[in-house]
């Protein structure tokens, strides 16, 4: 009997060991030499493929399966961190985008299989594979902090359109050419399929999952699993109805994008997976695929040459006319390019259909897996000039929500100023943190009390971190007020009469007569607009909400169970430690 077991090095632990080693040395390796750290990822796969070394067998699909989550994890990562209100600004730029994205490459391919005398399905399905893209650097203009500009915002709506649209004529083609009699039900059925994917993302899901979350979301897994749980049903939905399951996926980010503010925990667990697990995988599986042997044949090389000629030009083309009409600079056309260059996730799936039901031959797929990894390496290499070149915004800036504080005493804190934070931060997609002041004298809350506390968090929907400070509620206020990092500050104490300048500032009142909220403000002919604002969003807690009154020097009236006052502008302006006549 051997001391070793031989099958050890075939199961499922090797192959992990082998794919996150890959994970972690790679980028590392190829940083050596100034290449970005993702083409380090799909090298490595090649090197552990059954091309390469052959530690991971070419029947082995723990790596391929993975590699798909992790592609439906990047879009699904995209949608969520989309800031909306930009996409919503710049929707025309999307669509306008979308359109000469899939038309310009996707004519110069149909223009390619014309030219070689290919089959009408054929060409159909080149145009479309060279038209699709796939948001491979997205994670890297991410952390640059360029998820909130307008070209990024741009470029991620119009890749919902051209996969979109080049799935669906892989489904037309496909549908043609095994049983011509069905086109008009694959068109039906991916339209109704639309359908009830939009309904389903915009009316039902996120309700169904903020309804979860307030009953179990104090739990930072169970948070996190009800997401993923979010995102692969709504993937199986879109799969239901023949829709490509990374549609599925983004319309899912995009329904849970209120309920998971980009710098709340919550996301810090989703970027923390993707970005250690799931997306690097989805390049190592890309990198199992390559065949160098097949590759870089002559008839494979030069029809590659036309195709990524085609499919960069066409791009390039689309970027560079789309900027042009929205007017915007070199580097954001530029940063539009970076995005929408890389071929994979679609392209891969139109190709391999294609080779499947007999349209494509050994040659194309291998060509087209050229393309992938040099479109790869290409983005990767452009967007490190994008990150030089493209300034980062001011997250969140001018956003009542953006950033909303509650400080609180250590008694705190009242459903009415968490209620008022998860209200305020929502719209805005908005980060919250709850700070509990206490004096050097005080006792420490216990962790039992905040598991309590963090319920209750959970209950009425804060999304948020929770810290204790040894500090005067006054002091903490000022602190923040000078620090201004925040949007609003919600002090969570009715007595509370300091007004610091620079800061909105509203007072809690959680009262046995209803809740109320005093808003402080240092005057300007934004106060009506802010307390608007203010109504609006808690008449989302109290549907019967009456007009604001206005009187001499304050402005009053019910919303719902909550009131909103404005102090005379003298009080609010004092400055720190200035009293405020209620």
């Amino acid at each position: 009997m051997p001391l070793l077991n031989e099958s050890a090095t075939s199961g499922p632990v090797f192959v992990f060991l082998v794919v996150f080693a890959v994970i972690l040395l790679g980028p590392i390796v190829v940083s050596r030499f100034g290449l970005p750290g993702l083409i380090g990822l799909v090298l490595g796969g090649y090197v552990i493929g059954a091309h390469g070394l052959g530690l991971i067998p070419a029947g082995d699909q723990t790596v391929p399966e993975l590699g798909q989550l992790g592609l439906l994890y990047l879009m699904f990562v995209a949608g969520l961190e989309l800031d909306l209100q930009i996409l919503r600004e710049n929707r025309r730029a999307a669509i306008g985008l979308g359109l000469l994205a899939f038309v310009v490459p996707g004519g110069l391919g149909v223009c390619i299989g014309l030219g070689l005398g290919w089959s009408h399905g054929a060409t159909l399905l080149l145009g479309a594979l060279l038209a699709s893209h796939t948001l491979i650097v997205y994670p890297t203009l991410r952390e640059a902090g360029l998820s909130d500009t307008r070209p990024v915002a741009s470029a991620v709506g119009a890749t919902v359109l051209t996969d979109t649209l080049a799935l669906i004529t892989l489904a037309v083609v496909a549908g043609a050419e095994t049983d011509p009699g069905a086109v008009p039900r694959v068109i039906a059925k991916i339209a109704i399929g639309f359908v009830v994917l939009g309904i389903f993302s915009i009316a039902v899901l996120p309700r169904l999952v903020e309804a979860v979350l307030r009953q179990w979301g104090a739990d930072g897994v169970a948070r996190y699993l009800v997401i993923l749980v979010a995102m692969l049903g709504t993937s199986l939905l879109a799969l239901a109805f023949g829709i490509e399951g990374i549609i599925g996926a983004f319309f899912a980010g995009l329904a849970l994008n209120s309920l998971v503010p980009n710098e709340g925990p919550s996301m810090e667990q989703v970027e923390f997976f993707g970005t250690a697990v799931f997306v690097p995988i989805f390049l190592v599986s890309i990198g199992l695929l390559l065949d160098p042997s097949v590759m870089f044949t002559g008839d494979a090389l030069s029809l590659a040459a036309l195709i990524c000629g085609a499919a960069f030009i066409g791009k390039a083309v689309a970027c560079w006319v789309a900027g042009a009409w929205l007017g915007f600079s070199w580097p954001e056309r530029l940063t539009m390019y970076v995005l929408t260059v890389p071929q994979a996730a679609a392209t891969l799936a139109v190709t391999l259909i294609g080779f499947e039901i007999g349209l494509f031959g050994v040659t194309v797929v291998n060509a087209v897996l050229v393309l992938i990894v040099v479109s790869i390496l290409l983005a990767a290499i452009l967007t490190r000039r994008v990150v030089g070149w493209m300034p980062a915004p001011e997250r969140g800036s001018g956003r009542l929500g953006a950033r909303v504080l509650v400080v609180t005493p250590v008694t705190g804190p009242s459903d009415a100023a968490v209620r008022a934070a998860a209200l305020l931060s929502r719209p805005d997609g908005g980060s919250s943190e709850l700070v509990v002041t206490r004096a050097p004298g005080e006792p420490a809350p216990d962790s039992a009390e905040l598991r309590g506390v963090r319920q209750r968090l959970a209950r009425h929907g804060f999304e948020g971190t929770l810290r204790v400070e040894v500090a005067d509620l006054s002091d903490a206020v000022r602190r923040a007020a000078a620090a201004g990092e925040h949007s609003v500050v919600i002090v969570d104490e009715p007595a509370f009469d300091h007004a610091p300048t620079g800061i909105p500032l509203l007072v809690v009142d959680g009262g046995l007569s209803g809740p109320s909220v005093e808003l402080v403000h240092g005057g300007g002919s934004e106060i009506d607009e802010m307390v608007a604002e203010i109504q609006r969003r808690f008449a989302r807690d109290a549907p019967r909400a009456r007009t604001l009154r206005r009187g001499s020097g304050a402005m009053t009236g019910r919303l719902g169970s909550v009131t909103v006052r404005r102090r005379p502008v003298a009080a609010a302006a004092a400055g720190d430690g200035g009293a405020a006549d209620g």
